[in-house]
């Protein structure tokens, strides 16, 4: 859970209040969220909207001032529906209009409401580059343009860009799969953005963030493969690659913060690594070829789902195109697990916020653009 020791302290707290006698056990990276959240509380102009503290302001909402300015142009905190109820709850001015419309904007048909919304830049990079990897479509392919163009509109030279179009903190993650995408599709985008996310020997997907991202770093090092030309791209190659080894436990595939499926960011790293560490790639596709399950699906908690499965078809196509020929009875039971599941495959939640979620339009591109490009391959 993002936030999760900020999160289960104030319900600590709150449990206290009430009579409830529960503890509060240890909790990893407490202490450097304790240092961000009083950093933010100490500074004079408490800029909420530039902080990823806010995110989770449904469990500091007793720290809020009635002047502090924290809702984005929707009237939601950071995109976050919990977080906006927790302002709703701390505050009562003529704000709390904007963010009730907010709310009930984003409420669904059975009454819920998602962990995060919108997620609109995520889901529109995302999806294309699912689609651009497959061959399926170009810039100018009909739809595809005005998609390119809201990636565009939000972009910031100095940052790049968040997963949401109303969220001010940017990210490496998002920033690399647009400028991916942009620089692809001829936007005028340029390298340079991602000095801003630069460490001594490592990545930031977040300034002042407690763990690194794997997926940020392999999400990045996928787009310095269309930089080639800037001074820098060989240092930071070389840090990224660097950090990847470091953070390899196992020598098969790594855990990330974003996904709850190791397939995730191995299916990318294949592509990202090609022709840059080729023993790193290798490690990876042996664990994937190792671990398919009878039904030709691809899933870590033992059942194949068809995300996890389209990641793995479409990086082992990328890698018979491009190294090796991979097995094709391999390839033929995913794309027929594929097949079976197109019309009514279980929408499971793997991706990781407040809770695991689902990002349909994505996902149904990984599925739909790894068998195009089965389909294109064989066919």
């Amino acid at each position: 859970t993002i936030g999760f020791p900020i999160i289960a302290a104030a319900l600590t707290r709150e449990a206290a209040r009430v009579g409830l006698d529960v503890p509060l056990p240890p909790i990893r990276f407490a202490g450097a969220y304790r240092k961000k959240v009083q950093a933010l509380l100490d500074s004079p102009d408490r800029d909420w909207c530039a902080s990823t503290v806010s995110f989770s302001l449904e469990a500091l909402r007793d720290a809020l001032h009635e002047t502090d300015m924290v809702l984005e142009g929707n009237g939601s905190v950071s995109s976050s529906p919990s977080a906006t109820a927790g302002y709703l709850l701390s505050v009562q001015n003529g704000t709390a209009a904007k963010s009730l419309e907010y709310l009930r904007a984003i409420q669904q048909a059975d009454g819920s409401i998602p962990a995060v919304a919108p997620i609109d830049l995520f889901e529109i990079a995302w999806t294309i580059n699912h689609l651009r990897l497959a061959g399926a479509i170009e810039p100018d392919t009909p739809g595809v343009r005005p998609l390119l163009d809201e990636l565009w509109r939000v972009w910031s030279p100095a940052e790049g860009c968040g997963y949401s179009s109303y969220l001010s903190v940017a990210d490496s993650d998002d920033t690399s799969m647009c400028f991916t995408v942009l620089r692809w599709s001829g936007y005028p985008v340029t390298p340079e953005i991602f000095e801003h996310y630069e460490g001594e020997d490592h990545f930031y997907c977040y300034h002042g963030e407690t763990n690194p991202a794997l997926s940020a770093h392999v999400r990045l090092l996928a787009a310095l493969r269309s930089a080639e030309d800037h001074p820098w791209h060989t240092m930071w190659i070389d840090k990224i690659v660097n950090a990847l080894h470091r953070f390899d436990e196992n020598g098969s595939y790594w855990w990330d913060k974003w996904h709850s499926s190791p397939y995730y960011v191995s299916g990318v790293a294949l592509h990202a690594l090609l022709d840059v560490d080729d023993p790193l790639a290798h490690s990876r596709l042996k664990w994937i070829l190792r671990t398919q399950n009878d039904d030709g699906g691809w899933g870590y908690l033992g059942e194949s789902t068809a995300e996890e499965t389209a990641y793995c078809l479409e990086a082992l196509l990328h890698w018979t195109t491009h190294v090796e020929t991979i097995d094709k009875t391999v390839l033929d039971a995913a794309a027929l697990y594929l097949q079976k599941q197109l019309q009514d495959y279980r929408e499971t939640p793997l991706w990781i916020g407040k809770s695991l979620y689902y990002p349909a339009g994505p996902v149904k591109a990984a599925v739909l653009g790894a068998l195009y490009s089965y389909s294109s391959m064989f066919f």
